[in-house]
């Protein structure tokens, strides 16, 4: 893990680390959950405070707790400790999750409630209070950040799958840093110096994914005038990050599956087996067992990734996380000498941050580039100094004034305002390392390939 020293860290981020240092455990109750009623009377499952992650209870075999239950949702709830409490949430199942007989969407335990899920009855047993159990110290795993107890449980866990070299699911809302994640995983792994290469299953249009994945050979279809490669050869001796796989068509989830489980590839229009080495890692916002349960991805391939799984926490569960990603955000892309405004700290500590990370980061950038002219969902930050720069030969000191003197309208003038800020912090942070897309988008902390299409972006500007 990839831990800074502490004189490199900014006064704020060493007041975090020294006061986590004063209580460096997770503290809370143990819990245990036990099928009283049910196909499965006596399974039991325990929950402690330090858990790197939430607790899954339901039919499918990814769950920590699984049910034969027939009315159990595939998915049915989650379990995890929060304090002295132990926090019960249903997950969209079927046949919904009853504390007490009253149905939940999401309830706080003491002990000795009875939860009833379909046909099963599982009591809730407190075990111990006070629990205390040591967390690391550490402050990211790679360019993963957060200090707060939820992602501190997290990072033990990602040291063991970056180095345990096998599939993983990486899951979690929009914008929680999945693919930050994967790429470090990558990076702190053995397979660090080779490639990382990411197939977005968003991003391609359906008649061409399977060229995409698997390459195709010259002739193969219309347009194909020349042979390529897919993603599985680029990755060769690499890690290749699988995204939002929860949307890859089911017509290709059995070659996907054949690919990953014998180790080669047929591109298409070829007739020769190619062998790749290739560690997959797969990314994705939806629940899977729920896509399994409606015929939407097949089970083997999910059971076939999920050798392990991790869950990124929403920004709104890791407490005391958005002052020190600002910090850091605001370090990385405002000038040396402006510190972040303790007023906007406040501001941005209070807002709920749907978006997760990727938000908070895009408000930051926003908030840099444009002053007042920036907000946050419907809240208006406050004013910012020294967020400026030295102008280029020729330029107008203000580029905002610029912009706005072209009488636009508010998306578009706001659209250009936020790219040419994008670009210029891209120009400088590649200038500092040395044209350096991959050191670059580490100092950036923001994932590789969002790094590379603002340069791309750049470049193409600069051809004009």
């Amino acid at each position: 893990m990839s831990d800074r020293p502490e004189q490199d860290l900014d006064d704020e981020t060493q007041t975090i680390l020294r006061r986590k240092a004063a209580r460096p455990a997770a503290e809370g109750a143990s819990f245990e959950l036990r099928v009283a009623s049910g196909p499965d009377v006596g399974a039991a499952a325990r929950i402690e405070p330090a858990d790197p992650g939430r607790l899954l209870v339901g039919k499918s075999r990814a769950c920590s707790l699984c049910l034969r239950d027939r009315e159990v949702s595939r998915r049915h709830f989650a379990a995890e400790v929060v304090g002295a409490r132990l926090r019960i949430t249903d997950l969209d199942s079927t046949n919904g999750t009853f504390v007490n007989g009253i149905g939940i969407a999401e309830a706080f335990l003491q002990g000795g409630e009875t939860l009833g899920i379909g046909a099963s009855a599982l009591t809730v047993h407190r075990l111990a209070e006070n629990t205390r159990v040591p967390l690391t110290m550490a402050s990211n795993f790679g360019r993963l950040l957060g200090t707060s107890d939820a992602m501190r449980r997290l990072y033990p866990l990602c040291e063991k799958l970056a180095a345990a070299d096998v599939p993983v699911v990486i899951e979690g809302e929009t914008g929680t840093g999945k693919e930050v994640l994967a790429e470090s995983l990558h990076e702190q792994g053995p397979r660090a110096k080779g490639p990382f290469v990411v197939f977005d299953c968003t991003a391609v249009p359906p008649n061409l994914v399977e060229s995409a994945l698997f390459g195709h050979e010259r002739g193969s279809f219309t347009g194909a005038v020349s042979q390529q490669k897919g993603v599985f050869e680029a990755a060769d001796g690499g890690t290749l990050l699988i995204d939002e796989i929860g949307d890859l068509d089911i017509g290709l989830q059995a070659k996907l599956l054949r690919a990953i489980e014998r180790s080669e590839v047929q591109r298409v229009g070829g007739k020769s087996w190619i062998r790749v080495n290739v560690r997959v890692l797969a990314a994705t916002r939806r629940n899977l067992d729920e896509e399994v349960q409606a015929g939407r991805f097949r089970d083997d391939l999910f059971f076939r990734l999920a050798v392990a799984r991790i869950e990124l926490p929403p920004l709104r569960r890791r407490e005391g996380d958005v002052p020190f990603l600002a910090q850091n955000f605001w370090r990385r892309m405002a000038d040396a000498d402006a510190p972040i405004p303790p007023e906007l700290l406040q501001r941005l500590a209070s807002y709920a941050w749907p978006g997760n990370v990727r938000e908070l980061h895009n408000a930051v950038a926003r908030k840099v580039a444009l002053g007042d002219l920036a907000s946050t969902g419907s809240h208006r930050l406050p004013d910012l100094q020294g967020a400026g720069r030295v102008p280029r030969p020729g330029e107008s000191n203000d580029v905002i004034d610029e912009i706005l003197s072209m009488n636009l309208p508010f998306p578009r003038a706001k659209q250009q305002i936020v790219a040419e800020f994008e670009t210029r912090y891209v120009e400088r942070v590649l200038e500092r390392h040395g044209g350096n897309v991959v050191r670059a988008a580490e100092a950036s902390g923001i994932a590789r390939r969002y790094f590379q299409i603002i340069h791309a972006r750049t470049k193409k500007r600069e051809s004009t």
